[in-house]
């Protein structure tokens, strides 16, 4: 199955839909009607030059879009690729225009809501740096040198200006930022009902499952949603009372945290749906549509939004495929909220380099020749112009350009990934349908990735077999397990000086940083599924936890995964630990038939420090129904012997009882 974010980070449909179908869905016509002399002369004589993409330089050239701008409450701000220099920076620098010039109070990011309401946080009360809170924002297209010069460029205008800039994301494909912003309101203004929803919504809390909801128990699943519409419905009868407790801008931004996490849970089940691709781009686009809208609308009828997305978002019309598949996107849901409200800014480049992923997965620069003729970018390279703007919104509708573009010729369309023939990456159309101004750059860098924080070494993949239950080990952490990290700041793992309620050896797995506050680590192993397919394995451990936090703590998640690593079935023990006291933990869960490999994992969730000890794992008849998980305050203290499976992986023995035909029950313990 395809992961969904890397589906619709793509950023076009076009991308979006070769990763889908591959090579078939870039199959495009290789010839288009030439431009003639009198469509370049027009465009020589008409298009307006740019002086620089500098942010921080004179405005005079940019008045030349006033007009074209004019009252306009959203201007929308696309990009050709996600990751050309050039195009981030000349974005920061008509923004800088819009707010000083034209009055704009809101920047609206193709961002995880959640994520960035600590960039907001930041550029209003420099909580925070903007390193961090860039980095948060979870997508590698905005952790770039260019996007945090702008998020600095806000947080000096805030300071300096009465009329204050907020920044906020729009996209709602990922969950842990938002849950964790949801529960923290809710704890100030019902506290019972944050309870209850902690334990419901808390796959949505965690980094390291959210994704994986759509595998997870149907019970659990439909407990997530029944209480996320119970939570909506509460902000609504309890509006007035929950404004007086906090203010109207926090039950907003509350309330649209809520609604972000239906939004997500709706489109990770769709991942279960034939089309999935198609289903998933319509309904993610309409949905950042509508939280434009929403909170446009909590800024007041004053506010001014300035979009930050890809071309494929910001159009004005749908795209379709293979003639018959019509998305949707954003800007033509915006359309038909806003009308005449809203200015679309398109985004083109003729030759030059950008980042993008390559089909290994890896991010690096890209560079590509000059377009190919018949491409509009082609056109508007013959001017011999670096930088300029064209006014589509003006083009004579009898004159040669408009007669050239409504032969829809190619341009260029590159999202997140990029592999194969440059030229297959590009899309018929009129840019009149799309766009209103079209700026033009004919030659490109690539953006600057900010550096990455160092993160543990992930050590092997898989063992032969359950191993070392009893935390053992010498080293930075026990013996055939192995750290991972779904945070901006690593976990660090460390042998706990107390014992555990059974006086074996504890673990700790902690971070030291506490921004942002969302974030997953994992202390794990994988081992063959062998003769326990359709059998019921029960995971247990001792846990305490460190954990202000609401929706933070420690907790256990057990994955079946296929050979290749895929998972087919996640299960969660509930809500995540807080207390400082041990309290024992299970998940039972029937082995699927289609698993080939069991992943046990101990998770700190957020900024949290959890314990973890006395771990068991037990496999037994598949008889009554699944306890998904369970607790207890108190067991019996108990010292049990050794275990063939308590000493380190290299010297463990072939275990003959975890084979087809083993016992009715068989348990690996500490």
């Amino acid at each position: 199955m395809l992961n969904r974010r890397a589906l619709l980070l793509a950023g076009s449909a076009l991308v979006g839909a070769a990763a889908v179908a591959g090579a078939a869905l870039a199959i495009r016509a290789k010839w288009h009607a030439r431009p003639n002399a009198a469509v370049i002369d027009w465009l020589k004589a008409n298009v307006l030059p740019l002086a620089s993409a500098e942010p921080g330089t004179s405005f005079d050239d940019l008045e030349q879009l006033r007009p074209l701008i004019g009252d306009a409450r959203i201007v929308s701000l696309g990009e050709a690729t996600h990751g050309t220099r050039e195009f981030f920076k000349l974005k920061h620098r008509m923004i800088e225009y819009c707010v000083s010039r034209l009055g704009f109070t809101m920047i609206g990011f193709e961002a995880d809501y959640g994520a960035t309401l600590a960039v907001n946080d930041y550029v209003l009360h420099g909580r925070g740096n903007a390193l961090d809170v860039v980095a948060g924002m979870g997508f590698w297209t905005w952790d770039t040198e260019e996007v945090v010069a702008l998020v600095e460029w806000v947080r000096g205008w805030n300071l300096a200006h009465e009329r204050k800039v907020k920044f906020y994301g729009f996209d709602m494909q990922s969950s842990p930022a938002s849950g964790l912003h949801l529960l923290a309101y809710l704890e100030r203004v019902a506290p019972h009902l944050a309870v209850v929803c902690e334990r419901n919504i808390a796959p949505l809390a965690s980094a390291y499952v959210a994704d994986d909801l759509h595998l997870m128990p149907t019970i659990v699943r439909e407990q997530a949603s029944s209480q996320l519409a119970t939570v909506l419905d509460a902000f609504t009868t309890q509006r007035a009372d929950w404004i007086s407790r906090t203010s109207e801008t926090e039950w907003h931004l509350a309330r649209q945290s809520a609604i972000v996490l239906d939004q997500f849970a709706q489109i990770n089940a769709i991942e279960n749906e034939s089309l999935s691709w198609a289903k998933s781009w319509r309904f993610r686009d309409r949905c950042m549509a509508a939280n434009v809208r929403a909170l446009l609308e909590a800024e007041g009828p004053d506010a001014k939004a300035l979009l930050w997305a890809h071309n494929g978002h910001v159009q004005r019309s749908p795209s379709v495929f293979f003639k018959v598949i019509e998305l949707a996107s954003m800007g033509s849901h915006l359309h038909a909220m806003f009308g005449n409200e809203m200015v679309v800014v398109g985004f083109a480049f003729n030759q030059g380099s950008f980042q993008a992923k390559d089909e290994t997965g890896k991010l690096r620069d890209h560079t590509v020749p000059p377009v190919p003729e018949g491409f509009m970018e082609a056109a508007l390279a013959a001017t011999g112009l670096p930088l300029l703007a064209l006014d589509l919104a003006n083009v004579p509708p009898d004159g040669p350009l408009a007669t050239w573009l409504a032969g829809r010729p190619l341009q260029r369309s590159i999202g997140a990934v990029f592999q194969g023939d440059h030229s297959n990456y590009s899309e018929a159309a009129n840019p009149r349908d799309k766009y209103d101004i079209l700026l033009f750059v004919d030659r490109t860098s690539a953006a600057r990735a900010n550096p990455e924080m160092s993160q543990p070494e992930p050590g092997s993949e898989s063992q032969g077999e359950p191993t070392n239950l009893e935390l053992a080990g010498d080293g930075a952490h026990p013996n055939g397990w192995r750290v991972l990290t779904f945070s901006r700041h690593p976990f660090a793992v460390a042998f706990a000086e107390d014992g555990t309620p059974e006086a074996g050896r504890a673990i700790r797995l902690a971070r030291d940083d506490n921004a942002p506050i969302w974030g997953d680590g994992v202390l794990t192993q994988t081992f063959p599924v062998g003769g326990w397919h359709r059998r019921r394995l029960v995971f247990s451990a001792a846990m305490r936890a460190e954990a202000p936090r609401v929706g933070t703590g420690a907790q256990l998640v057990v994955r079946f995964l296929t050979k290749s690593g895929a998972a087919v079935q996640v299960v969660q023990s509930g809500a995540p630990v807080r207390s400082s006291h041990w309290i024992r933990h299970a998940i039972a869960a029937d082995v699927p038939g289609k698993a080939e490999q069991i992943q046990i994992c101990l998770v700190t969730t957020g900024a949290a420090a959890g314990w973890f000890g006395d771990l068991d794992l037990e496999v037994k008849a598949a008889e009554g129904p699944v306890a998904v998980s369970d607790a207890e305050e108190r067991r019996p203290r108990r010292k049990r012997p050794p275990r063939p499976w308590d000493v380190p992986p290299r010297s463990l023995p072939v275990a003959r009882q975890l084979r087809a035909g083993a016992a009715p029950s068989v348990r690996v313990t500490s």
